[in-house]
Protein backbone atom coordinates (compact mmCIF):
# COMPACT_ATOMS: atom_id res chain seq x y z
CA UNK A 1 0.00 0.00 0.00
CA UNK A 2 1.63 3.69 -1.05
CA UNK A 3 1.07 6.91 0.76
CA UNK A 4 -0.93 9.38 -1.51
CA UNK A 5 1.55 11.70 -2.74
CA UNK A 6 0.43 15.21 -0.91
CA UNK A 7 3.61 16.61 -2.66
CA UNK A 8 7.10 15.64 -3.38
CA UNK A 9 8.19 15.75 0.60
CA UNK A 10 4.74 14.20 1.96
CA UNK A 11 3.15 11.34 2.12
CA UNK A 12 -0.06 10.74 3.54
CA UNK A 13 -2.04 7.99 4.46
CA UNK A 14 -5.65 7.95 6.67
CA UNK A 15 -8.27 5.93 7.37
CA UNK A 16 -10.68 8.54 5.04
CA UNK A 17 -8.53 7.35 2.39
CA UNK A 18 -9.16 3.96 2.63
CA UNK A 19 -12.55 3.41 3.48
CA UNK A 20 -14.99 3.25 0.02
CA UNK A 21 -17.73 5.62 1.52
CA UNK A 22 -15.98 8.77 1.81
CA UNK A 23 -18.56 9.60 4.64
CA UNK A 24 -18.74 6.60 6.42
CA UNK A 25 -17.90 6.59 10.08
CA UNK A 26 -15.15 4.31 11.50
CA UNK A 27 -16.65 3.25 14.15
CA UNK A 28 -14.02 0.53 15.57
CA UNK A 29 -13.16 -0.79 18.70
CA UNK A 30 -9.25 -1.50 20.34
CA UNK A 31 -8.45 -4.84 18.16
CA UNK A 32 -9.33 -2.98 14.95
CA UNK A 33 -7.59 0.48 15.68
CA UNK A 34 -4.78 -1.21 16.85
CA UNK A 35 -4.13 -3.15 13.53
CA UNK A 36 -4.84 -0.11 11.66
CA UNK A 37 -2.40 1.93 13.14
CA UNK A 38 0.18 -1.35 13.24
CA UNK A 39 -0.88 -1.39 9.04
CA UNK A 40 0.23 2.69 8.37
CA UNK A 41 3.08 1.76 10.35
CA UNK A 42 4.78 -1.17 9.09
CA UNK A 43 2.82 -1.74 6.06
CA UNK A 44 2.56 1.39 4.13
CA UNK A 45 5.47 1.61 1.63
CA UNK A 46 6.81 5.09 3.05
CA UNK A 47 10.51 5.00 1.19
CA UNK A 48 13.43 6.48 2.73
CA UNK A 49 12.08 9.14 5.51
CA UNK A 50 13.59 12.20 7.65
CA UNK A 51 10.30 11.87 9.89
CA UNK A 52 7.08 9.63 9.98
CA UNK A 53 4.42 11.89 12.00
CA UNK A 54 1.35 10.01 13.73
CA UNK A 55 -1.32 12.19 14.13
CA UNK A 56 -3.26 10.58 17.11
CA UNK A 57 -6.78 11.03 18.90
CA UNK A 58 -5.56 13.37 22.27
CA UNK A 59 -5.48 11.37 25.37
CA UNK A 60 -4.20 8.27 26.03
CA UNK A 61 -6.56 5.45 24.10
CA UNK A 62 -5.50 2.65 21.62
CA UNK A 63 -3.86 4.58 19.30
CA UNK A 64 -1.16 6.53 21.00
CA UNK A 65 -0.07 3.16 22.95
CA UNK A 66 0.18 1.21 19.95
CA UNK A 67 2.53 4.03 18.33
CA UNK A 68 4.45 3.57 21.72
CA UNK A 69 5.17 -0.32 21.97
CA UNK A 70 5.21 -0.18 17.80
CA UNK A 71 8.17 2.52 17.30
CA UNK A 72 9.93 1.80 20.55
CA UNK A 73 11.98 5.44 19.76
CA UNK A 74 8.94 7.24 19.00
CA UNK A 75 8.72 10.96 20.20
CA UNK A 76 5.88 13.02 20.88
CA UNK A 77 4.86 16.41 19.87
CA UNK A 78 2.20 17.43 21.59
CA UNK A 79 0.07 20.50 19.93
CA UNK A 80 -2.92 22.00 21.88
CA UNK A 81 -5.26 25.09 21.68
CA UNK A 82 -5.18 27.46 24.24
CA UNK A 83 -8.63 26.66 25.87
CA UNK A 84 -8.97 24.78 28.90
CA UNK A 85 -10.59 22.02 27.68
CA UNK A 86 -7.72 21.13 25.02
CA UNK A 87 -5.23 21.75 27.64
CA UNK A 88 -6.52 18.75 29.97
CA UNK A 89 -6.48 16.10 27.55
CA UNK A 90 -2.44 17.50 26.50
CA UNK A 91 -1.95 17.26 30.42
CA UNK A 92 -3.25 13.72 30.39
CA UNK A 93 -1.63 12.83 26.98
CA UNK A 94 2.11 13.87 28.46
CA UNK A 95 1.47 12.06 31.58
CA UNK A 96 1.08 9.29 29.11
CA UNK A 97 4.25 9.92 26.89
CA UNK A 98 5.92 10.29 30.66
CA UNK A 99 4.53 6.47 31.79
CA UNK A 100 5.51 4.70 28.16
CA UNK A 101 8.94 6.76 28.59
CA UNK A 102 8.06 8.54 25.21
CA UNK A 103 10.64 11.47 24.69
CA UNK A 104 8.49 14.53 24.59
CA UNK A 105 9.60 17.02 22.12
CA UNK A 106 7.94 19.97 22.92
CA UNK A 107 4.25 21.81 23.13
CA UNK A 108 2.75 23.80 20.38
CA UNK A 109 0.19 26.27 20.70
CA UNK A 110 -1.94 25.79 17.45
CA UNK A 111 -4.69 28.80 16.44
CA UNK A 112 -3.06 30.80 18.89
CA UNK A 113 -4.13 34.48 18.13
CA UNK A 114 -5.46 35.85 14.69
CA UNK A 115 -3.87 39.18 13.07
CA UNK A 116 -6.22 41.95 11.87
CA UNK A 117 -5.49 41.92 8.21
CA UNK A 118 -6.92 45.69 8.69
CA UNK A 119 -5.32 47.04 11.98
CA UNK A 120 -2.43 44.05 12.52
CA UNK A 121 -3.60 44.06 15.69
CA UNK A 122 -3.81 40.26 17.62
CA UNK A 123 -7.34 38.94 18.33
CA UNK A 124 -7.11 36.26 20.96
CA UNK A 125 -10.32 34.19 18.93
CA UNK A 126 -9.56 31.12 21.14
CA UNK A 127 -7.34 32.59 23.87
CA UNK A 128 -3.56 33.05 23.98
CA UNK A 129 -0.99 31.90 26.40
CA UNK A 130 -2.47 28.74 27.73
CA UNK A 131 -0.41 26.17 25.93
CA UNK A 132 2.74 28.01 27.34
CA UNK A 133 1.92 28.10 30.90
CA UNK A 134 1.05 24.47 30.99
CA UNK A 135 4.22 23.75 29.34
CA UNK A 136 6.26 25.68 32.23
CA UNK A 137 3.71 24.00 34.92
CA UNK A 138 4.36 20.51 33.12
CA UNK A 139 8.09 21.00 33.16
CA UNK A 140 8.16 20.28 28.85
CA UNK A 141 9.65 22.81 26.40
CA UNK A 142 7.31 25.24 24.80
CA UNK A 143 8.22 25.12 20.75
CA UNK A 144 6.12 27.78 20.13
CA UNK A 145 2.68 29.86 18.78
CA UNK A 146 0.84 28.94 15.46
CA UNK A 147 -1.32 31.68 14.37
CA UNK A 148 -5.04 31.64 13.06
CA UNK A 149 -4.35 32.02 9.42
CA UNK A 150 -7.29 32.28 7.05
CA UNK A 151 -4.67 31.98 3.86
CA UNK A 152 -3.63 28.64 5.41
CA UNK A 153 -7.36 27.46 5.62
CA UNK A 154 -7.86 28.93 1.72
CA UNK A 155 -4.78 26.99 0.47
CA UNK A 156 -5.60 23.56 2.19
CA UNK A 157 -9.00 23.57 0.99
CA UNK A 158 -7.72 24.33 -2.68
CA UNK A 159 -4.91 21.58 -1.69
CA UNK A 160 -2.14 23.74 -2.28
CA UNK A 161 -1.08 24.09 1.21
CA UNK A 162 2.84 23.34 0.06
CA UNK A 163 2.46 27.38 -0.95
CA UNK A 164 2.68 28.14 2.30
CA UNK A 165 6.79 27.44 2.58
CA UNK A 166 6.29 30.14 -0.78
CA UNK A 167 4.95 32.90 1.66
CA UNK A 168 8.53 33.26 3.71
CA UNK A 169 7.06 37.39 4.88
CA UNK A 170 4.00 35.46 6.56
CA UNK A 171 3.46 34.97 10.07
CA UNK A 172 2.51 31.31 9.70
CA UNK A 173 5.52 30.54 7.78
CA UNK A 174 7.80 32.03 10.29
CA UNK A 175 6.26 30.14 13.36
CA UNK A 176 6.38 26.93 11.84
CA UNK A 177 10.29 27.28 11.03
CA UNK A 178 11.14 28.69 14.74
CA UNK A 179 9.41 25.74 15.98
CA UNK A 180 11.57 23.07 13.28
CA UNK A 181 14.21 24.77 14.64
CA UNK A 182 13.80 24.27 18.08
CA UNK A 183 13.05 20.26 17.31
CA UNK A 184 16.14 20.32 15.46
CA UNK A 185 18.12 21.52 17.81
CA UNK A 186 16.96 19.25 20.21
Amino acid sequence: LNPFEYSKNLGVISMGMIMQEKDTAVIWRGPLKISAVRLFISDITWGDLDYLIVDSPPGTGDEPLTVAQTITDAEALIVTTPQEISLADVRKSITFCRQVKMNILGVVENMSGLTCPHCREEIAVFGKGGGKKMSEAMDVPFLGEIPVDPEVVRLADEKQLENIIEREDSDIYRAYISIIEKIEKG
